[in-house]
């Protein structure tokens, strides 16, 4: 049976991985075929921009892949084979489920920019930094999770109890479940950001400086995960401790992971409609930006209240 986990902590990683990108790609070549047929003068622009963007989106797959070979080549003997396994499954949340999510989000803003340039060809290069600029914030929590993933295989070996062994897997399951709803909110706000410019590209010069505050209001909660993991790996667990602790480990990852699922995908939606208006209305820039930005401020209180919870958990014991 510990044969089997073992294998299969391997695969993991880059197999969810690989199936994220491998989806958002597919999503990105067939907007670039639409994109193609409504605009075939601008076939070259289109396939620059669907070419970086599916680079971008495969690094999802490169990452899960490092790992999986990390794993795979990593010869030191655990102390407790059972208690190293469940570490073994928290690196596998920790870049697999991360690189799943990545690697769909990732592709919107590229679909976006292949139709937007359809539209406005002549404007190509002003879209193409536009994606650029989202779609590699997008990838930041499948980045978080691999330097978790990192840290947590740097301790498996050394793991020789039930609650080290519930440690590493709270810390992988706290940046895997925090990274889902960012990543799709960061892909809702950038499909929409990208696309107002090219219904109107007059509305490029307001989008710009708001995705720079829109998206790190965004992440946010992501990062308060990063610090939730970071948090319970720097907990030194005694010999004597009871279940308990390695209990509350697990609750602070579930509090923070799943606070930051409503609040990612809801300050998404959010930017994402501020979008939508500044590209219909830029004129009235100053009034969205401000609604806008002040009504993604309160949504991330949400993610806060599960940070304070969850560090009062890491610390209960």
């Amino acid at each position: 049976m510990i044969e089997i986990m073992h294998i299969l902590s391997i695969s993991i990683p880059v197999t969810m991985s690989a199936l994220g990108a491998g989806i958002g790609q597919g999503l990105i070549g067939l907007k670039s075929l639409q994109a193609v047929t409504i605009q075939p003068s601008a076939s070259s622009e289109i396939n620059k921009i669907s070419t970086v963007g599916l680079s971008l989106t495969e690094t999802a797959a490169i990452l899960g892949l490092v790992i999986s070979i990390v794993l795979n080549i990593d010869t030191a003997v655990p102390l407790n084979y059972e208690s190293a396994a469940l570490g073994r499954i928290g690196i596998g949340i920790a870049i697999g489920l991360s690189g799943f999510i990545a690697g769909i989000a990732s592709s919107l803003p590229a679909q976006a920019a292949c139709l937007s340039v359809a539209r406005q060809p002549f404007f190509a290069n002003k879209i193409l930094q536009l994606m650029l600029l989202t779609q590699t914030v997008i990838m930041t929590p499948n980045v978080f999770g691999f330097i978790i993933a990192l840290l947590i295989n740097a301790k498996v070996a050394t793991v020789n109890s039930l609650n080290e062994g519930l440690q590493l897997l709270a810390a992988g399951l706290s940046i895997g479940l925090g990274s889902i709803g960012p990543c799709l909110g960061l892909s809702l706000f950038a499909y929409s950001a990208c696309k107002a410019v090219g219904i109107n590209r007059k509305s490029y010069t307001k989008i710009l400086p708001f995705t720079f505050i829109a998206e790190a209001i965004i992440e946010t909660p992501v990062i308060f995960s990063l610090l939730v993991s970071l948090l319970i790996l720097n907990v030194k667990i005694s010999p004597t401790a009871p279940i308990i602790q390695g209990i509350c480990f697990i609750a602070a990852a579930f509090c923070m992971g799943m606070s930051t699922l409503g609040t990612g995908i809801s300050a998404g939606a959010t930017g994402s409609a501020a979008c939508d208006q500044i590209g219909e209305n830029p004129e009235h820039y100053s009034i969205i930006s401000k609604v806008g930005l002040l009504a993604l401020a309160m949504i991330d209180t949400f993610a806060i209240y599960g940070f304070i919870v969850s560090i009062m958990l890491i610390y209960t014991i």
